[in-house]
C-alpha cells in the first residue's frame, strides 16, 4: 500500500521540481519529514526505488536553513539501552 502510494508522489514529481509546481511549498515541507526516514529504520530505501523522490528530498536538502528532521526532534536519538 505505500509503495502505491509512494509512486503517486513519485510520478507527480517527474515533471515538476516540488509537490505543487517550481517552488517549495508548505506541502513539501509537510511531507518530506515522513520521507527521511533511513532506510534501516523504513524497511526500505525511498530515494532507491523512487528516483523523483530521492532527486526531490536532494533539492529540500540543498535549501538554506535546511535541518534533517531527526535533528529537529527533542531527544533524537533516544538511548533506548
Amino acid at each position: 500500500r505505500i509503495d502505491n502510494n509512494l509512486a503517486i508522489v513519485d510520478k507527480r514529481l517527474s515533471d515538476r521540481p516540488f509537490i505543487l509546481g517550481t517552488r517549495p511549498t508548505i506541502a513539501d515541507i509537510s511531507l518530506c519529514a515522513y520521507l527521511y526516514y533511513p532506510a534501516d529504520e523504513f524497511g526500505f530505501d525511498i530515494p532507491a526505488t523512487h528516483t523523483n523522490i530521492g532527486a526531490w528530498l536532494d533539492r529540500l536538502k540543498a535549501m538554506p536553513g535546511w535541518a534533517h528532521p531527526y535533528d529537529l526532534m527533542p531527544g533524537y536519538p533516544l538511548n533506548l539501552a
